[in-house]
């Protein structure tokens, strides 16, 4: 799919992960681009790459062939500190186990996420709350995790994922 003024694009990607003497080639070529404002669903069977393709979308992990573009700019996947960059900047990420942190409450997970992407001091607070009310959790600020139900700790994992802004929203197995 071709999207005009394309924020991400994936081209030829190709991922091989290999242990020991067994190699298994889980993409095969695989090109997208998603334009500003898209929505783009990944379907398929368990063990079909959904995941992998996401991480090397949000420049989690690397392809072993190929170029992830952010923003019309290729990304130098042989650069960690330009990923973390890319990652803190351009991507949001909602991982299918939360990924929260169990000794911090909905606002302070939100709050961690912002000082990661630079945002820190009263902008921080006021942004996290923001979004969270944005998710409906405005009366769970300073829940910590494990008193929140299912749902409500996706909610703030997407709360988090929005906070600063990103150009790019993934979500593994969001529903």
């Amino acid at each position: 799919m071709k999207a005009t003024g394309s924020v991400l694009a994936v081209r030829e990607i190709v991922k091989v992960f290999e242990e020991g003497s067994q190699r298994v080639e889980v993409l095969k070529g695989v090109s997208l681009e998603v334009g500003a404002g898209e929505v783009v669903a990944l379907e398929g069977p368990s063990g079909s790459g959904k995941t992998t393709l996401l991480s090397i979308m949000g420049c989690i992990l690397t392809p072993t062939e190929g170029t992830v573009e952010v923003r019309g700019q290729a990304v130098p996947m042989d650069r960690p500190a330009r990923l973390r960059e890319v990652r803190r900047r351009d991507i949001g990420f909602v991982f299918q186990q939360f990924n929260l942190f169990p000794a911090l409450s909905a606002r302070e997970n939100v709050e961690y996420a912002l000082n990661v992407k630079g945002v820190r001091g009263a902008g921080a607070p006021l942004e996290a709350v923001r979004v969270l009310e944005q998710v409906g959790l405005a009366d769970r600020l300073d829940f910590l995790p494990r008193d929140l139900s299912g749902g409500q700790k996706q909610r703030v994992a997407i709360a988090r994922a929005l906070a600063g802004t990103p150009a790019v929203l993934l979500a593994d197995e969001p529903t």
